[in-house]
């Protein structure tokens, strides 16, 4: 008798995709890190993927290695790149940062150098030039007045991109420290209704710039 023959039992069928056919699970894990090296820790999100990295084509190995590098390096400079936020600046950012500072700093000094001025006031009122011309504000006070002074001035800016020169404060600091320099050489002199005269164009002119640092006016009990 012949004997049948078995079925012919189709080999297993290999899980590798024959060459040139992309594996769509390597190209999941390649995609997933290339969206891993451009996530950002600084900020948390994760960048939109452009160019080759963006497309639906799954990368060869070659292609994924020669833009690994490129996509370290986008990532590393992302971390060190603050937020938009962050990152702002221009007349809020002024405002809110260097003029408190500047209060701080500059504030008691001013206030300091203020005293001395309307004490040296009140001996030109009283005409008496010879108190007056030897004042403390002299020799204490009108030098940290023209540095301490000046400081707190150009800190009210409304941007940061404002040249000293711009500012409002500032040229009224320049107008007192002008008028204080004639008033200085009245004193020295003996004409006691000139020397009244040009501390009231001093007084005016120191009136405008307390007002622009947001101090009292000179009237005020803290100057007595």
């Amino acid at each position: 008798k012949l004997r049948a023959r078995p079925p012919a039992v189709s080999p297993p069928r290999s899980h590798r995709s024959r060459p040139g056919t992309p594996n769509h699970g390597h190209c999941g894990m390649r995609l997933l890190l290339a969206v891993a090296l451009f996530a950002s820790p600084a900020i948390g999100l994760v960048r939109p993927i452009t160019g080759p990295l963006g497309r639906a084509s799954c990368l060869t190995r070659q292609q994924a290695l020669k833009l690994a590098p490129a996509a370290a390096a986008v990532a590393l400079a992302s971390a060190f790149s603050p937020p938009p936020a962050l990152a702002s600046g221009g007349a809020t950012a002024g405002r809110t940062t260097s003029i408190p500072t500047a209060k701080r700093r500059y504030y008691k000094r001013v206030t300091e150098d203020v005293k001395l001025f309307v004490q040296m006031g009140q001996e030109v009122k009283r005409d008496n030039l010879s108190g007056a011309s030897s004042a403390e504000f002299w020799s204490a006070g009108l030098d940290d007045l023209t540095s301490a002074g000046y400081l707190l001035a150009v800190a009210f800016k409304i941007d940061s991109r404002i040249p000293p020169d711009k500012i409002p404060n500032k040229r009224d600091h320049d107008a007192l420290m002008a008028a204080i320099g004639k008033l200085r050489k009245a004193v020295n002199g003996e004409n006691e209704a000139a020397a009244k005269e040009q501390y009231a164009d001093t007084l005016e002119k120191m009136e405008k710039y307390l007002k622009g640092v947001e101090l009292p006016p000179s009237s005020d009990a803290m100057y007595q």
